[in-house]
């Protein structure tokens, strides 16, 4: 192929749905035009088949501003335009049957990332959508026509180009950052990125004795002693520090704040509880019990690796049993309890990053997501400064986005 109409940069979920959008918005109006998706791996979707644990999370009925960050202000109007049942409702256009499970989460029926990628490669295939696999897009030049895009594989021209190449989490599935490059070749600037839903580092030596844990808590992020954010939820405790749903959460704020100053994350691992209640419940043990081991202490209340931890933190010396503790050391335990704090030494790499924050700011795009320093130009997705919160509002922004790129794209095509 050396020449198309719109070509997509891109063929995980924003660019195949941008694809899609567009191609629908020329059927509709009963007009063809050649779209085409470029993608450098030998197959698309790569990415999206490890989504959600291998179930690809695909949207949230509570999907809304409050659960994104970056220029959500910009945004709103976009994720607004695509609420979730619009996203539910052109799956099952697609052939796709969705359930809807804990916390508004949305999945195929299957539970199969696999099925959504199924529909949506069936779909371009129905619109007559090319797929070129293995180009691995080098450079873009801006013509008086369109845009030349070069490769290793050869060089296509294109009247409209849509960028969705995503950012640089899960590099090993392909996400190289390289769709920066080409924006910042094309007029756009790029702010700071940085890994966004992954673990948090902590001290090996206090991760370590913890591994393989797990806690229900309240974690709480403190910079220079100033609580910051408290999420909820289960944390997992591993060599490197803690992960979990709520700690992903937080390690958003960890890598835009940075390790500079003093940056902690405390666990409250009895939320529902008092200090008052935590410390009669262990007072009766302590009277209950006489032959419990003092650093079993908490055992019945927290996982027990987490409880030893607990007591050996608050207590300079463990005594043989838990008869012989002391109201104070009995208080301390409780706070502990209260208070489990962990020094944070940043998070980990791009590779274990679930997606990128930062990207191109959405005041150089307009309302249909156009490049306004280059014309005809159209962003969508993980590339864009816009992520959002676990829990498939990652996913949404991406077909919204998508759908937002594509139809625009499509439009203009269609008026020149």
């Amino acid at each position: 192929m050396d020449s198309c109409d719109i070509a997509v940069i891109g063929g995980g979920a924003s660019g195949l749905m941008a694809a899609a959008a567009a191609a629908e918005e020329c059927g509709r109006r009963h007009i063809h035009v050649k779209t085409a998706v470029l993608e450098a791996n030998p197959r698309v979707g790569k990415k999206l088949l490890a989504t959600g644990n291998g179930r690809c999370n695909l949207t949230n009925r509570n999907a809304g501003i409050a659960h994104y960050h970056g220029d959500t202000g910009l945004a709103a109007s976009i994720i607004n335009a695509c609420p979730p049942q619009e996203i539910i409702e052109r799956f099952l256009s697609f052939g796709l049957l969705c359930r809807e499970l804990d916390e508004g989460r949305v999945y195929p029926n299957s539970l199969q990332a696999s099925a959504v990628l199924d529909v949506l490669r069936l779909q371009l295939e129905r619109l007559k959508v090319e797929t070129v696999c293995d180009f691995p897009v080098a450079a873009v030049r801006k013509s008086a026509s369109g845009f030349e895009i070069s490769s290793a594989s050869g060089q296509i021209h294109a009247k409209r180009l849509i960028l969705a190449c995503g950012g640089k989490a899960y590099p090993q599935l392909g996400s190289d950052g390289s769709g920066y490059q080409i924006a910042s070749s094309l007029g756009h600037s790029v702010t700071k990125l940085f890994p966004s839903l992954v673990q948090v580092k902590t001290d090996p030596r206090r991760a370590k004795p913890l591994k393989g844990a797990r806690s229900a808590a309240a974690a709480t992020l403190f910079f220079n002693g100033e609580p910051v954010k408290t999420v909820s939820g289960e944390v997992q405790f591993t060599e490197n520090g803690l992960s979990g749903i709520c700690i992903f959460e937080l390690s958003r704020l960890v890598g835009e704040g940075g390790t500079g100053g003093k940056t902690e994350i405390s666990l409250d691992l009895l939320p529902e509880y008092s200090v008052q209640q935590i410390l009669s419940m262990l007072k009766d043990r302590k009277e209950a019990l006489e032959v419990l081991p003092a650093g079993d202490l908490l055992s019945g209340c927290v996982h027990k690796l987490v409880g030893r931890e607990v007591v050996r933190a608050a207590l300079s010396r463990v005594p043989e049993r838990a008869a012989q503790l002391k109201q104070a050391e009995l208080v301390s335990v409780v706070g502990r309890v209260k208070d489990f704090r962990f020094a944070v030494l940043g998070t980990l790499s791009w590779k274990d990053a679930q997606v990128t924050a930062g990207g191109v700011p959405l005041g150089e795009t307009d309302e249909n997501l156009q490049s306004k320093p280059c014309p005809g130009l159209y962003l969508a997705g993980e590339l864009l400064n816009i992520d959002g919160d676990c829990g498939g509002f990652n996913l949404h922004w991406a077909w919204s986005s998508g759908i937002t790129a594509g139809s625009a794209a499509a439009r203009s095509l269609l008026k020149s």
